[in-house]
């Protein structure tokens, strides 16, 4: 269930990765590379949307 603590060992330990924007590159041969880049909209995970920037050489 959605909230539920799970058990872990004491010793154990983790992190969270929460990225704010992830980038995508696509090499090609004309060397018009396509990039692009989602944005986080929000902080809070549950009302988070990404946007979509692309970039031009």
């Amino acid at each position: 269930p959605e909230g539920a603590k799970v058990p872990t060992p004491p010793n154990w330990g983790g992190y969270l990765i929460a990225p704010t924007n992830i980038e995508f590159w696509q090499g090609r041969y004309s060397r018009l590379h396509d990039r692009v880049r989602y944005v986080r909209t929000h902080d809070n995970a549950a009302k988070t949307q990404w946007k979509l920037e692309r970039f031009y050489p």
